[in-house]
């Protein structure tokens, strides 16, 4: 549990770390909150049908991408983690930090988007059983996960561009330190 802390500790004091996952709440709070605006409020069961049916079709896709976006950085990771221990310049702890904070960012949104994939498996139709207010509740929830998978995904992306800069700035010998 103390590891935790310390890796959401470095992320607070890091400015850089904490600029990209600031970006990547503002777009995630964006889009769940102005998804459900710009489609409209859900009134009818039939109507929440109908929105849940079009949002299962491009949310299949999605999930399929991020899933395997998501599996990719994570074997990158690796491939960079692999990289920086047969280098011969000695990096900093920031880099490995920036490292271990990707692979975690991307963890989760493997997790994420198995679930939101799960959600999808669920039947939707006209059934006669299903309370009123169900398929309006997986409708925002299919909503919700799309927005916090585009936001870690983004968050994700943004940091290892930022550990990237950082192993270039240590890794090339034509560069200064002040052009990063």
């Amino acid at each position: 549990m103390k590891r935790k802390f310390k890796v959401l500790k470095s992320v607070y004091h890091n400015p850089t770390l904490r600029r990209s996952l600031l970006i990547c709440a503002g777009i995630t709070a964006f889009i769940i909150i102005a998804q459900p605006y710009l489609v409209g409020s859900i009134y009818s069961s039939a109507k929440a049908v109908d929105l849940l049916k079009g949002l299962q079709s491009s949310s299949l896709y999605f999930g399929s991408a991020i899933t395997t976006a998501s599996a990719t950085v994570l074997a990158l990771m690796l491939t960079l983690l692999s990289m920086t221990n047969k280098s011969e310049n000695e990096f900093d702890g920031s880099v490995y930090r920036s490292i271990e904070i990707v692979g975690l960012i991307s963890t989760a949104t493997f997790i994420g988007a198995v679930l939101l994939l799960l959600c999808l498996s669920l039947p939707v139709g006209k059934f006669d059983n299903i309370p009123p207010g169900w398929y309006r509740g997986l409708y925002y929830t299919l909503s919700t996960l799309n927005g916090l998978l585009s936001g870690l995904m983004t968050a994700g992306i943004l940091i290892l561009f930022d550990t990237v800069r950082l192993l270039i700035r240590d890794i090339s010998p034509h560069r200064d330190y002040r052009d990063y």
